[in-house]
């Protein structure tokens, strides 16, 4: 299924493409080029990131853009798909994760009918809900789904009011708390049964508290898995501004930022997309100059995502979310595959690089070896035995 299109204005954009230098008839040979080129790429995505812009990109350059859409190709040639539930559901994925040490957030309570996790209760009804909510949370509260994506169905919790029985939301009007209760466990019907958490809130460090203001705003770590082991190839600071509850980008004025992924220095920083695409230095909450900055802890940061992509070695290609907190870097999340535009905005390159496509090539040559069949370990090399071949006499 293909995921939706950037929503643009394909009239608005022409025109405003066309004030730019870029005539009518140079764009539509851009687009048949982007198109062509097999990326999935569309008129609204070649839009979305301003392709139109000449002295930012040539048709070589354009032509390395990957539609998000591309994750449908991407993800089968780089994935084993009996491996990706480890990064898909994220009680799965933070068990994995604590039983290696990792630090990840403190799962307060999960809501499903019979999932558990350890240390924390299973709130099986929208009536053991609205009780734990009322007498026994301990707030600031993150909630969010199982499985979600782009941070839909999350709020942050900040407490209860009992005398009204309604809930403090961050970034929004009090809820009722039976009113929250039925939208988390309709959200949880949606979401494949896969049920609904609530975490800690984390805090950020003190640097980024300086930098960005109380919000937590993570890092998309890209990293690709060989046959001697994981490499980081790409960093994406998603800039939380505003007073928004989480990061992703289509929020109102979140930023997002170029991070060289050795160093932690930040490159570029731009907010918006399309037409209103604006390169920033600074951050609007707190007017401190982000540009040039040298992210802490990114040593720290870089060898805990190396660490934990080990975990799952046929998932080849991995996007980690994690928060540089008071107590260090946290892991917010981990997904099999990765989008791309996030790192194609913030930096203005396609990630459809020669080395790139190389690595498909041989994660792809991998997963068939994978599935080729084995041998029994002893044989000698002229007499291997393969172990879907069935002993004599059976």
């Amino acid at each position: 299924m293909a995921l939706n299109q950037p929503n643009v204005d394909l009239h608005e954009a022409l025109a405003f493409a066309q004030s730019k230098g870029r005539s009518a008839i140079q764009q539509l040979k851009d687009i048949v080029r982007v198109i062509r080129a097999g990326h999935k790429m569309s008129a609204q995505e070649y839009y979305y990131y301003g392709l139109f812009d000449s002295e930012l990109y040539d048709d070589e350059e354009r032509s390395r853009f990957l539609s998000d859409n591309y994750h449908q190709i991407s993800c089968p040639k780089t994935c084993d798909v009996t491996w990706r539930a480890i990064h898909d559901d994220k009680l799965i994925s933070q068990m994995v994760l604590q039983s290696d040490g990792a630090p990840v957030p403190r799962i307060r309570a999960i809501v499903h009918p019979f999932r558990r996790f350890p240390n924390a209760p299973t709130l099986a009804s929208p009536e053991e809900t609205a009780g734990w909510l009322r007498n026994d949370a301990v707030f600031p509260l993150f909630s969010k789904p199982v499985t979600g994506v782009q941070s839909m169905g999350q709020a942050i919790i900040d407490g209860v009011d009992a005398d009204a029985d309604t809930l403090q939301l961050r970034k929004s009007e009090p809820m009722s708390v039976d009113d929250f209760v039925l939208e988390v466990w309709k959200f949880r019907g949606t979401s494949s049964n896969d049920g609904h958490m609530f975490q800690e809130v984390l805090q950020p460090h003190p640097q980024l508290l300086d930098l960005c203001g109380p919000g937590i705003s993570g890092f998309r770590v890209i990293v690709q898995l060989e046959r001697d082991g994981p490499r980081i190839t790409h960093t994406t600071w998603k800039i939380v501004s505003g007073g928004n509850i989480a990061d992703n980008l289509w929020r109102e004025g979140n930023m997002v930022a170029h991070v060289d992924p050795h160093t932690g220095k930040v490159l570029r920083i731009v907010r918006g997309t399309g037409i209103h695409i604006e390169v920033v230095t600074e951050h609007p909450d707190t007017g401190t100059e982000l540009l040039g900055v040298t992210l802490p802890d990114w040593e720290d940061l870089r060898k805990l995502v190396l660490d934990c992509s080990a975990l799952t070695p046929k998932v080849r290609l991995q996007g980690w979310d994690i928060a540089l907190c008071e107590r260090g870097p946290v892991i917010l999340e981990a997904n099999a595959g990765t989008g791309f535009r996030l790192h194609q905005l913030a930096s203005a390159k396609g990630f459809m690089t020669p080395e790139f496509r190389k690595f498909l090539d041989r994660a792809a040559q991998a997963m068939r070896d994978d599935q080729k069949p084995g041998f029994e370990l002893g044989s000698a090399n002229g007499n291997r035995k393969s172990r879907t071949e069935p002993e004599d006499g059976s």
